[in-house]
């Protein structure tokens, strides 16, 4: 019998499953809100603590709480964790079979003890799910990476769009709570108007401020002898992230002939190997990964001590979401920038243009496809169909970085969907009606009288379009193996019963309309207008950021996600280059540690000798910051005493 915490309040639910003592800043207040009803939106820097913010609400309120999540990485994880730790949780991700997917659905509808469903968000435009969603008893609405609804956002996601009509299945009193970690003020108005937040809605803005991450820029006309000298120089896990599934193959070749233990991730790995070397970097037997950004979202490892740039990213969002996966556990890590001046501008200034060619040329691509594919005009709404790229760029003399630019336009005008490294479910349909079909097989071929009996069963509409199926359901229910089964679904294509694609992973397009006649193919001008304006102006502040060299790093980047900075942080290139009589947070830090580590109180005399440089009016700033930070000040005319809130 799983425990009852409808009663409890958040801080016992905490200290009683997870075993912390105290929330992180700001958690419980994000929680309070969400208890009350109200919407609510919080920003919170990347490790800090998100999850907690709708479990232990999760496990308070009646009902599931539904998460809505792009990273599938984060779902396994925390569905995972959240078994290991007692509490019912399942997950809906691509690349599931029918017969998975309806059971997770059955356990939500019909299992009482059930408190936590992530989905990915093109789940919603999927009929099944729209109807089992109603039979939910849904009592909290969660939207992870909530950026991704902006048109504004530097990630911005179409499946997204569609988040607020779901809310009317649900029903529009179900409080909904959005969570990202990087959001400029536009984008968070952006959020707020697109999720239809209710009136009363709240905001939480935790400081972008990290006081133990160190952020470097380095100057270099030599990256691969500057990235070996830092990882030398700085020692524990790292992560190094570049932009091309070449450069990280490239960089890790560099790195283990230099002697490091090193390996590479990107998204044209199979899964196997993913999960190997993911494993080992988690484990620690690999200590640097390089990777594009295909690895890190959603995995939670709190030790890494330096995550490395050896090419910009092309805005501050994705800079400090990546560089943030540095120093979870609150110990000294660092962000390192890499940067050939002139060249890097010129080359990242061509990559952000070549993600938008001319409308001409993605329409042109948009017809190729539909021949490559051999779909005719005004059919193919909802097919689906394995991409080759290196095959369809040969045949039609087309760029690979101009496919691929023009297949994310096409999503984001809403002709198709393309899906990179999707595992498509097998699928067969009959090519016999079902009289043949009863007739066909003799007596002694009774095991496959079962299987066909067993399809059937399964699988409406088997006799007129493709059905995916459940080969593990299969061979479960017939005691079959994996190869007994495979042997009989091809002998029964070779007979010519049915038509069977084995399942696969590849890039897929999905037609979400019919193929429409070129002449009525129009693409958006916000594409062009919003779209690729706000690509080139992030990019643009990526580049001033990296130039930069009068101010802290630290402040340009608060500045840029809408938070002032008073104080530099002591800590970047700059400020350790700069040293100055000024107070930064790198000082005030020192303070606090002094402070913690006399728990009975220090007079002020010997912190006035340990801190000499520190003005009246700085002392008392000091100490105002440090009780915003969630301490309490105790002092008298001679002594001080400081201590963590903890209630």
């Amino acid at each position: 019998m799983r425990r009852d915490y409808s009663r409890a309040t958040p801080l016992e639910v905490l200290r009683a499953v997870w075993g912390y003592s105290s929330f992180r800043p700001m958690q419980e207040e994000v929680i309070r809100s969400v208890l009350r009803g109200d919407d609510t939106l919080a920003l919170m820097p990347t490790g800090g603590g998100k999850s907690i913010t709708f479990q232990v609400p999760a496990l308070i309120l009646e009902g599931i709480t539904l998460v809505i999540t792009p990273l599938v990485a984060l779902m396994r994880d925390q569905v995972e964790k959240l078994k290991s730790l007692g509490i019912n949780a399942q997950a809906l991700y691509s690349g599931m079979t029918r017969g998975e997917t309806l059971a997770v659905l059955d356990n939500i509808v019909y299992a009482a003890d059930y408190k936590i469903l992530y989905i990915a968000p093109e789940r919603l435009q999927n009929e099944l799910f729209l109807r089992r969603l109603g039979a939910m008893d849904i009592s909290l609405m969660v939207v992870d990476e909530c950026h991704c609804i902006s048109q504004w956002g530097y990630d911005f996601r179409p499946d997204y769009m569609t988040i607020s009509s779901a809310r009317s299945i649900i029903g529009e009193e179900v409080p909904m709570l959005a969570l990202t970690a990087t959001a400029p003020p536009r984008v968070v108005e952006d959020v707020i108007r697109s999720l239809e937040f209710r009136h009363g809605y709240k905001v939480f803005k935790r400081s972008f401020y990290r006081d133990n991450l160190s952020y470097v820029v380095r100057k270099t006309y030599n990256k691969p002898r500057e990235l070996i000298h830092i990882l030398s120089s700085v020692e524990g896990c790292s992560l190094v992230y570049v932009r091309t599934r070449r450069q990280a193959e490239r960089f890790a070749q560099l790195l283990q002939d230099a002697g490091f233990s090193a390996d590479f991730f990107h998204a044209g790995l199979n899964p196997s190997v993913k999960q190997q070397r993911q494993q080992a970097w988690q484990s620690e037997e690999l200590r640097i990964m390089v990777c594009t950004t295909a690895f890190g979202m959603g995995i939670d490892k709190d030790n890494v001590r330096l995550v490395i740039h050896p090419i910009s990213p092309f805005s501050p969002e994705s800079y400090y979401q990546e560089a943030g996966r540095a120093g979870r556990d609150g110990k000294r890590s660092y962000a390192v920038l890499l940067y050939t001046p002139l060249e890097d501008e010129e080359y990242l200034s061509k990559l952000i243009k070549s993600h938008y060619p001319p409308p001409e040329t993605v329409v042109q691509i948009y017809n190729w496809l539909g021949d490559y594919f051999r779909v005719a005009v005004e059919s193919g709404t909802g097919s689906y169909h394995e991409l080759l790229p290196y095959d369809f760029i040969k045949r039609y003399h087309c760029p690979l970085f101009v496919l691929k630019a023009a297949l994310k336009i096409l999503t984001l005008s809403g002709y198709i969907e393309h899906r990179e490294d999707y595992h498509m479910a097998s699928r067969l349909i009959f090519t016999i009606n079902r009289n043949d079909l009863y007739t066909f097989f003799s007596d002694d071929e009774t095991k496959y009288d079962d299987l066909v009996e067993l399809l059937l069963r399964s699988y409406e509409g088997i006799f007129t379009e493709y059905a995916f199926i459940d080969e593990s359901m299969i061979q479960t229910k017939l005691g079959l193996s994996p190869e007994q089964l495979y042997r009989m679904l091809i002998q029964m294509r070779r007979w010519g019963v049915i038509e069977y694609v084995p399942g696969k992973r590849s890039d897929y397009v999905v037609y979400t309309q019919q193929r429409l006649p070129s002449r009525e193919v129009k693409i958006p001008a916000y594409i062009y207008d919003q779209q690729m304006r706000g690509e080139v102006d992030r990019l643009t502040r990526m580049i001033d950021y990296i130039r930069c060299d009068d101010s802290c790093r630290v402040r340009i980047l608060m500045e840029y996600f809408g938070e002032k900075a008073p104080l530099p942080c002591g800590y970047c290139d700059y400020c350790l280059s700069h040293k100055t009589k000024t107070l930064t947070y790198r000082l005030i830090h020192e303070i606090s540690e002094t402070l913690i580590d006399h728990p009975d109180g220090i007079t002020k005399e010997e912190l006035r000798e340990s801190f000499p440089t520190v003005t009246t009016k700085q002392w008392d700033y000091t100490l105002d910051f440090l009780i915003s930070q969630g301490y309490t000040i105790d002092q008298t005319e001679e002594s001080i005493h400081l201590r963590l809130t903890t209630e």
